[in-house]
């Protein structure tokens, strides 16, 4: 027994010894000192508490230089996943299973697009912006070579290639299409049409209805002009190792209305939960330059961030960027097409995908003067038409000049520096929100806007073959939704529509009905003292008023007298006032019937599959409360029965099913039906979706108030199950007030690295869920204080 335990306490030591071997080897390296080539100077980088990168720097590229090699070693895993998404090459790293979803970004045109941006970038003249982009791509590549790589390229068995700007053009085309709703919307809104007709859209919310919120607009005098797969493409995309992007709140108050008397800004952008989250901290300093910044992995500068002059934030602007032709093929060459009388060539590439432990494939994409042909990548469209339906879509027009338009930003002295910046954003489309210490505050949709047909709607497939179809120029930059130091104290954007152009035609897009917007707006209107403190409140805010009104529609119609055991439960529903907090029941009836009353409503006509790709769209979100109350929807009627359904009968029998399995998951007694149950959190990672890696890698957090558009968006679709994992949310909260940008705070969902084995995976989640913040520290002397790692770089001899 004695030498059993000798041997078993020897292994024990081994096992732990192995351990620490492997931890140690692929830990980040926060503290001690690096030789980095290509330095001029030391680079001083203090660590704070939440593992936010201080860099101190004696010039512009030694901080790039530096900052490369630190993001690097936090985020590589991230960019990896990034870039290949970008690139189509997820296949050759993750296998086969990736396949279809290479061949659709292939197809769509990323990878060809980032090739066409890089091409533009090395032609341009030597500049301050490619220097610094070039330094930190260095570092990036120095990390690559030398530094401890993240375990999960010892799971997969594969190396990290080298860092290229190529790489960062493919990580915002990807960007550009996680923005782009065109894909996932018009096929199912297009099949809705052809196979049941107009009056079926008449109760679906296609465009802005008139009760919709929009963002008003106040231009300033002065800006001056200037020019076939199996499945469905949503459950491809889930496929995706990377997060989409949602949505977002900003706003952005004047001093007039707040206790300071001086400008507070606020942010939250809207993303998938993922582990690590997408945004990645860090202050960068050096002679004339100070800048607290948000990156993408991968990303130099920052899409968001602050100095001590200006803040600048962003949300989705949903604009529709994105069209499908439907072609007209040449009856005399069928690898031509037809606009109007003249004809126009089909063009075609062989594309080489790499796939991991298999042959090579190899697919021919082709494509029109429209753009790329996507039938044999979406099987909505497949399933359409045998016709070739091209995509026209903005982001593959021109180049991409995000990289100097975010460096410009970075750096702006003054409000029309980030104007001029904010044009050179073509796609996506974002809304620029800026507040500054001069008491300035604006908003700028930046995005080319094309000029389109207006007697057509962009919601639909268009006809390829007619000429008055065809986009005819772009609208100038000044005519774009804006407003400059409104008079009302404040600009809010929030994912709803903007207001009409000077032209008076609404932005066609994406928009969701301004709930949260109007929400916002509201609260500011109420007070003219704000201070950061008062806007945690409603920056974590989980109330929404439109709910309760579906829900007591829902309650008028159905026949609550079948259940009379449930009176009590109804009455719950009936008072409910639109809170998402863990411990209400409404929700939890609430959302389970209003999936079975639209599955009920609309399966039958399309089909579950094309239902359930439905409510993953933003039309499901915009609609619901016309379908509800628009007294002729024809969706009410089953039309696999011989009588004639309405809305009392649907909801009525989705009301049954509803309580049924809500009994069934969660017990008879209904007053222990909280919402908390209902709902998963969870910060997926790439490898987690495998047993058991799913417990190392996986974030798992206390229950989430879940919601669909409050102000404190945790997003979740809806299903039959009754459990919700939330989807997505704030992927940071930003609040500042410049009276003490020094004090600004921000919180991330997650941690700041994506390095399974650093202190700062996850030491930010219990902050997130439970909606505390944490600084943002600028200042030398508190950054001292609260470090307690100090990495230095020195130059390479």
């Amino acid at each position: 027994m004695r030498k059993v335990l000798i041997v078993l306490g020897s292994l024990f030591l081994i096992a732990i010894f192995a351990l620490l071997c492997v931890i140690t080897t692929h830990t980040p390296k926060y503290d001690g000192d690096l030789d980095l080539i290509g330095l001029e100077n030391p680079v001083e980088v203090l660590f704070d508490n939440y593992g936010v990168p201080h860099i101190y720097a004696e010039n512009e590229l030694d901080a790039y230089r530096a900052f490369g090699y630190v993001h690097a070693q936090d985020r590589l895993f991230q960019l990896e996943m990034m870039r290949r998404v970008g690139t189509g090459t997820l296949s050759e790293f993750l296998g086969n299973s990736l396949l279809d979803t290479d061949k659709f970004f292939r197809t769509l045109g990323i990878s060809k697009q980032a090739t066409i941006s890089t091409d533009f970038w090395n032609n341009q003249a030597n500049s301050p912006i490619k220097e610094a982009t070039n330094a930190y791509i260095d570092g990036v590549n120095q990390f690559i070579r030398e530094g401890n790589l993240p375990i999960e390229y010892v799971l997969l068995g594969e190396k990290p290639r080298e860092f290229t700007v190529n790489d960062i053009h493919a990580i915002t085309g990807y960007m550009a299409f996680s923005f782009a709703m065109a894909v996932k919307t018009d096929p199912i809104l297009t099949k809705i049409q052809r196979k049941l007709g107009n009056d079926y859209l008449k109760s679906l919310s296609i465009n802005t209805l008139p009760d919709h919120v929009t963002i008003p607009n106040f231009y300033p005098p002065s800006l001056s002009d200037s020019n076939q797969t199996s499945g469905n493409l949503q459950a491809m995309l889930k496929k995706l190792p990377v997060p989409l992007l949602k949505g977002s709140n900003a706003w952005v108050i004047s001093g007039d209305k707040t206790e300071s008397g001086k400008v507070i800004f606020a942010n939250d952008t809207h993303i998938g939960f993922s582990s690590p989250s997408v945004w990645y901290e860090a202050h960068l300093e050096y002679p004339g330059h100070s800048y607290y910044g948000n990156h993408l992995a991968g990303m130099p500068f920052g899409l968001v961030g602050h100095s001590d002059f200006q803040s600048i934030g962003l949300t989705m602007f949903e604009n529709d960027d994105q069209d499908f032709f439907e072609e007209k093929l040449n009856p005399n060459n069928p690898n031509e097409i037809l606009i109007g009388n003249n004809t126009s060539p089909i063009r075609s590439r062989i594309e080489i995908i790499k796939v991991k432990g298999e042959e090579d494939v190899e697919f021919e994409v082709k494509e029109t003067i429209h753009g790329p042909i996507m039938n044999s990548v979406v099987p909505e469209i497949a399933e359409l038409t045998n016709n070739p339906v091209s995509s026209w879509w903005v982001y593959l027009q021109e180049p991409s000049r995000a990289l100097e338009a975010t460096y410009r930003m970075n750096r702006a002295k003054s409000i029309d520096e980030v104007a001029l910046a904010a044009e050179l954003i073509h796609a996506p489309g974002l809304n620029i929100m800026y507040g500054d210490a001069e008491g300035n505050i604006a908003w700028w949709a930046a995005a080319k806007l094309p000029i389109r047909n207006k007697n057509s709607n962009s919601k639909f497939f268009r006809d390829g073959s007619d000429p008055a179809e065809q986009p005819t120029g772009w609208l100038p930059f000044s005519s774009n939704p804006q407003s400059i130091n409104p008079m009302w104290g404040y600009v809010v954007s929030a994912n709803n529509q903007t207001d009409t152009l000077s032209t008076g035609d609404y932005v066609p897009g994406y928009f969701y009905p301004g709930d949260r917007y109007d929400r916002i707006a509201k609260t500011l209107e109420q007070r003219d003292n704000w201070t950061v403190e008062d806007l945690k409140e409603l920056q974590n805010e989980v109330i929404n008023l439109t709910h309760p009104k579906n829900a007591k529609l829902m309650l008028t119609a159905a026949r609550l007298d079948e259940f009379p055991e449930f009176e009590g439960l109804f009455d719950e529903v009936q008072n409910w006032d639109g809170s998402h907090k863990i411990a209400e029941i409404a929700p939890t009836l609430y959302y389970k019937w209003l999936y079975h009353s639209f599955r009920m409503a609309m399966s039958d006509e399309v089909g579950q599959e094309t239902f359930e790709s439905f409510i993953q769209t933003f039309a499901m979100i915009r609609s619901t409360n016309l379908f509800l109350s628009d007294p002729e929807n024809k969706w009410w009627d089953d039309v696999s029965t011989e009588g004639e359904e309405g809305k009392s009968d649907i909801l009525t029998l989705a009301l049954g099913q509803s309580l049924k399995e809500l009994q069934a998951q969660h017990g008879n007694d209904w007053k222990k039906w909280y919402w908390e149950k209902s709902i998963v959190s969870e910060h997926p990672h790439p490898l987690g979706s495998q047993k058991p890696l799913d417990k190392i890698f996986n974030v798992k957090t206390e229950a989430l108030q879940a919601n669909a558009e409050a102000v404190n968006k945790l997003a979740f679709s809806l299903n039959g199950d009754g459990v919700y994992t939330v989807r997505s949310g704030p992927a940071m909260r930003i609040l500042l007030d410049f009276s003490d940008v020094e004090g600004s705070i921000s919180v991330l969902p997650t941690g700041q690295s994506g390095n399974r084995f650093s202190p700062h995976y996850k030491n930010q989640a219990k902050l997130y869920t439970r909606g505390e913040y944490r600084p943002q520290l600028m200042n030398r002397v508190e950054i001292e204080n609260d470090s307690k790692d100090r990495l230095i770089f020195t130059p390479e001899n």
